[in-house]
């Protein structure tokens, strides 16, 4: 990170990255990316085939990305907490 930037940030943005949050994320990512190519040429391959498909993306993209954002925020809220002092703690609410 850049030293400037973490100096001046009381707290880090995130957690760092676990592999199995890497590959959450990329699957993510892949499967949007299908789905937008498969949305951009939909004339091309509309059909029963290529619905079902579409939706199967829509479900899995639902699914994965709600668990995705759940591990995250978890491993960010249980990296930010495991930084903090006893004198962090008497702020909580």
């Amino acid at each position: 990170m850049n030293p400037w930037l973490d100096k001046h940030m009381p707290a880090p943005m995130a957690a760092p990255e676990t592999a199995e949050l890497r590959t959450a994320r990329v699957r993510l990512i892949v499967a949007l990316v299908a789905l937008g190519a498969m949305t951009a040429f939909w004339p091309a391959i509309a059909g029963r085939v290529a619905l079902g498909v579409v939706v199967g993306l829509a479900v899995f993209i639902a699914v994965q990305g709600i668990f995705w954002i759940r591990a995250k925020n978890q491993a960010d809220d249980d990296y930010l907490m495991s930084r903090m002092t006893e004198d962090d703690a008497d702020d909580l609410p």
